[in-house]
């Protein structure tokens, strides 16, 4: 095992999920649990409660009126959902790895547009069962937090051969750490025992040519990301300088579509930062 792997296993065994998140999934594999179960795990934590119901407030669901309990939240938005909620509120706290390389705020701004842009366009496609995406984005990038935090130099020194080269960052992790962001990502939420889906998600977006299944969402993904930086800074190229041609063929979706579901994505993911990442 060499000294990379070894460090990059000690470094995703130490992060851990609060226990609140815990409870939750415990709840998700018990099959004579209830709503209200999930309710009273929810409730113990204040500060979870009020960024749950105003998540659930938020223009992202857009219910026609507010949503004012636990419960009733649980019962509008589903256990699946709720599950997902938790367990991006609990990710945010967990990878809280100060950085000189990009500031967190930055980071989880281009993260969270990731996720909603991905949704949006999973519903232009009228894809099913495509909650997940909106965490999958959410957490698609956290193997940078570990490399910015740990692995600096490195991370660095991969950003720098890309630029200089015009190769993707994936593909200068790789060269100069034998793993890119996607697999670290991966590590971590397999460590967390999180859904193979989204360890897949995670460990594909970078290449979704690499994806064995889930390609047309592993596409998506890859959109989003390529899109979230412009829209998430002042400097906005055009979205047809950013993304790979072939990947949006891939999905089948147009370019009016996608600068369309970006607009969207930019109102509603703004809205949600107030509570996710306040």
């Amino acid at each position: 095992m060499s000294e990379i792997t070894r460090s990059l296993q000690e470094v995703t065994e130490l992060i851990s999920l609060p226990e609140v998140y815990l409870k939750v999934r415990k709840l998700m594999d018990d099959d004579n649990s209830d709503i209200y179960d999930f309710a009273e795990v929810i409730s113990v934590d204040p500060n979870l409660s009020t960024r749950v119901l105003k998540v659930v407030n938020s223009a992202y669901f857009g219910f026609p009126e507010p949503v004012d309990s636990i419960a009733r939240a649980v019962n509008m938005i589903g256990i699946a959902q709720l599950h997902n909620m938790v367990l991006g509120i609990s990710a945010i706290s967990s990878l809280d790895l100060p950085n000189d390389i990009m500031p967190l705020d930055t980071f989880w701004r281009s993260s969270l547009f990731s996720g909603v842009l991905a949704r949006l366009l999973a519903e232009q496609m009228k894809l099913a069962k495509s909650d997940h995406l909106l965490i999958a984005g959410l957490l698609h990038e956290i193997g940078h937090l570990v490399l910015y935090s740990k692995f600096p130099l490195q991370a660095l020194a991969a950003q720098k051969i890309a630029q200089e080269q015009g190769r993707s960052i994936h593909e200068s992790e790789l060269e100069v750490l034998g793993y890119h962001y996607g697999d670290i990502g991966a590590m971590l939420m397999a460590n967390w025992n999180l859904p193979d889906k989204l360890q897949s998600l995670t460990k594909n977006q970078p290449n979704p040519d690499a994806a064995s299944e889930n390609k047309i969402e592993t596409a998506l993904m890859h959109l989003a990301h390529a899109c979230a930086r412009s829209a998430t800074t002042d400097n906005r190229p055009a979205a047809d300088n950013l993304i790979d041609a072939e990947v949006l063929a891939m999905t089948g979706l147009t370019q009016a579509e996608l600068e369309h579901s970006m607009d969207d994505a930019r109102t509603i993911s703004a809205d949600m930062e107030k509570v996710i990442l306040a």
